[in-house]
């Protein structure tokens, strides 16, 4: 139980710069500066639309945080293995 609320803490604390990254990631800007990338959203806008969210702008910030999350959520988990692994390697020798 300790281990995993460590791990969503974690992962908490590398939302933003993970997202943060994203956010500044030159493929993904150009992808939505250029190119249809919006149309991959149609259906949350229209779940948004449905729930009463009007700006389209929101559901696409909303889901890059999600999206972040875990994304920190896996690379917490990832650093958190390596650990554990270097702990057992350690202990071995």
């Amino acid at each position: 139980m300790k281990r995993k609320l460590a791990l969503v803490v974690c992962g908490l604390a590398l939302t933003l710069p993970v997202y943060l990254a994203l956010a500044n990631f030159r493929p993904l800007q150009e992808l939505f500066l250029y190119h249809d990338a919006w149309k991959a959203f149609t259906p949350l806008f229209t779940i948004g639309n449905a729930f009463g969210i009007q700006d389209d702008g929101a559901i696409v910030e909303t889901t890059m945080f999600v999206v972040s999350f875990f994304i920190a959520l896996i690379l917490a988990a990832l650093l958190a293995r390596s650990v554990a692994v270097m702990k057992r390697q350690k202990n071995s020798a």
